[in-house]
Parts: C-alpha cells; sequence; structure tokens
C-alpha cells in the first residue's frame, strides 16, 4: 500500500445553518444544526430526504436523486435558492446556490461563478441512502460516479484532468465521426495525460480504502478497478478503425469500472440482500475515513432511512460508531430519544 499523504491542518468544517427557498416541497424554510449529531425526523413525504438533498448539493454541486436541476424546483415557481453558513478554518463561510432553469449560480461570501464546481471541497461530505445498493446491482457509471464525487472533494487538480479529458474526448469523437484523422493525435495525446492522473488517483483511493471484514459472516471486501492508463495510448491507435465506425471512444476513465469482491466472488452475483447492505456500509465509513484524512478534519456525514436500509443489528453497529465522527446527519420516520439536536421536519408545503 502507498504511503498515506500529510493531512491538511483544518481546525474544523461544520455545516452551521441552511436557507432553503422554493426547493422541491419546501417554499421557505430554515435550519440551524449541532456540530455533532442531527436527527432529522417526521412522516414521510415531508421534506427530510430534501433536506439531505440540499446539504449534498451544497456539498457536491449534485442532487443524489436526479441529474436535471429542474426537477429541484418547487412546483409552480421559476427558481430555487440555497444559503448555507459553513464554519470552516475558524470562519464562517456563506454559500449561495440558485438556479432558474436555466442559469447556475454560486457565491462564495463575495464571489460569484456561474458553475457548480466551485462548491467542491467546501464542505466534504460522504452520503449514505438506499439507493446505494446501485453501487453494487447497478451500471459501472454509478460506481464511477462514486469514485469522482470522492476525488473531487480533496484533489481540485482530478477535476481538472476530468474536466480536461471530457473535453478531449469530445473533440476526438467529433474527428470520429467526421471520418478525418487530422489533428487527433493532438486530443489523443491531452487524453492520455489527464487518463493518466485519473487512473492514478482512482488506484491510490482504492489501496487508501481501509475496508473491514463484514462483522457477522468474517468475510473479507476488495475492491478492483479496470483500468490500465499505460497502455492507453495504444489502445486509441489499435481502436481507430472501429471507432470511426461508430463515432465514439470505447476505452478509457469514462468506461472504467470498480468490482465489489466478498471473498473474491462479485458481490453483484453472489451477494445475499443483507450481504449487499453491510458492503455498502463499510465502504462509505472507509470513504468517511480517507476524506477526513486527506483534508484534515472529519468529514460531514448523512444516513437517509437508517432505519428502513438496515436491520436493528447492523443499525447498532453504525450506532456504535457515531461518536467517532464528526458532523452527522440522519432522517427516521421514528420520533427520537435520547442524544442528538433533534429537527421536526412537518409539511413545509
Amino acid at each position: 500500500m502507498m504511503p498515506r499523504p500529510p493531512a491538511k491542518k483544518l481546525w474544523q468544517v461544520h455545516l452551521k445553518s441552511l436557507y432553503l427557498r422554493n426547493f422541491r416541497n419546501y417554499a421557505e424554510a430554515q435550519f440551524s444544526f449541532a456540530d455533532k449529531l442531527n436527527i432529522v425526523y417526521g412522516d414521510n413525504a415531508q421534506g427530510k430526504t430534501s433536506l439531505l438533498e440540499a446539504i449534498y448539493l451544497i456539498a457536491t454541486g449534485r442532487s443524489f436523486r436526479t441529474d436535471t436541476l429542474s426537477d429541484l424546483i418547487r412546483s409552480g415557481e421559476s427558481f430555487f435558492f440555497l444559503e448555507a453558513h459553513i464554519l470552516r478554518d475558524a470562519i464562517l463561510q456563506r454559500v449561495q446556490v440558485s438556479f432558474d432553469g436555466q442559469t447556475r449560480k454560486v457565491q462564495l461570501d463575495a464571489t460569484t461563478y456561474a458553475t457548480f464546481h466551485p462548491l467542491l471541497g467546501i464542505l466534504p461530505t460522504v452520503l449514505y441512502t438506499p439507493y446505494d445498493l446501485e453501487l453494487i446491482s447497478g451500471s459501472p457509471m454509478e460506481r464511477r460516479r462514486f469514485l469522482n464525487l470522492h476525488l473531487a472533494q480533496s484533489d481540485p487538480i482530478y477535476v481538472h484532468h476530468l474536466t480536461r479529458f471530457w473535453r478531449a474526448m469530445k473533440q476526438r469523437n467529433c474527428l470520429l465521426r467526421s471520418k478525418t484523422l487530422d489533428g487527433i493525435e493532438c486530443w489523443e495525446a491531452e487524453m492520455v495525460s489527464s487518463a493518466e492522473y485519473i487512473g492514478k488517483a482512482r488506484a491510490e483511493m482504492i489501496q487508501e480504502l481501509d475496508l473491514p471484514k463484514l462483522v457477522a459472516e468474517r468475510q473479507e471486501l476488495q475492491l478492483q478497478l479496470s483500468a490500465n492508463p499505460k497502455t492507453y495510448l495504444q489502445t486509441l491507435h489499435k481502436n481507430r478503425g472501429k471507432e470511426m465506425e461508430l463515432g465514439l471512444t470505447l476505452v478509457g476513465p469514462h468506461r472504467d469500472d470498480l468490482t465489489i469482491l466478498i471473498d473474491g466472488k462479485p458481490a453483484r452475483m453472489f451477494a445475499s440482500e443483507g450481504q449487499k447492505k453491510t458492503t455498502i456500509a463499510a465502504l462509505k465509513f472507509a470513504e468517511w475515513d480517507r476524506l477526513s484524512r486527506r483534508v484534515g478534519a472529519p468529514a460531514l456525514i448523512c444516513f437517509d432511512d437508517l432505519s428502513g436500509a438496515l436491520d436493528d443489528a447492523r443499525q447498532a453497529l453504525i450506532q456504535e460508531r457515531l461518536s467517532t465522527l464528526g458532523q452527522v446527519f440522519i432522517t427516521t420516520p421514528q420520533t427520537p430519544r435520547g442524544e442528538g439536536y433533534h429537527i421536526l421536519v412537518k409539511n413545509p408545503k
């Protein structure tokens, strides 16, 4: 395993408050949060998951429920607006995010941006939802998104190379569709350079994820990445004829896949539903550990519908870890008892 890089020195990073306007079923709402455990509770369809979705959008510039920003605008309205106050390096930072159906806008204190990319790394966050079973059972795109969002929150250079690769590949695909090779070497060289960085970053991430054994079964978890950037240029040259017929690039970081193994066997084919859920929980805690090491402060972690995602025994294992984490958000339809800051979500309409 490669040596872990030294962590950046941060005092703390946590979300202090969040204002929502015209976001999902919220006409207008204001929330304040505790520095440690926050339990968001209420009946179904009240807006608990939408609150986590707003937090995740502030953290990553993406929704975990849709790829279409217009879906986030409250029905009958023309825009949504979010404002978050984040304590970072003992300095309170204001983050504003809006979308009017066509134009994105981010304001970080006094600086305005027309893209959501500057949000990455502002509030390092790990999310666990029932949808995460798609990391095992879903398409390779889901697993690439997991890799990309994790790395983008701690490595701005990774974002640069990912953007650079896609731009160069788009130009190469245009040349392939036009059945011309003039200038294609230039774009392939750019793709290879960025693919090498992307592949190295993904491989280091996989090696640094400290996956525990499945507690109940004592089975070994492993991750395998299907990428070989060392031979990428030769592969591009070899595939030119076939790819010219199709008009697209078939091999590269945009096609890599991550395989999750339990005792050497693909979890997708051999794991039970309980094992899949436990595997995802283990993967998310490993992700939290690595992200926190990388940014030098406890990352925020969100659990959506914990009671519905795991059985009582597995919930108890997660509860044991809560005290070792940083700021935590849990949604549940059950009225909480005991520790934590309790946030009731009721009829935000």
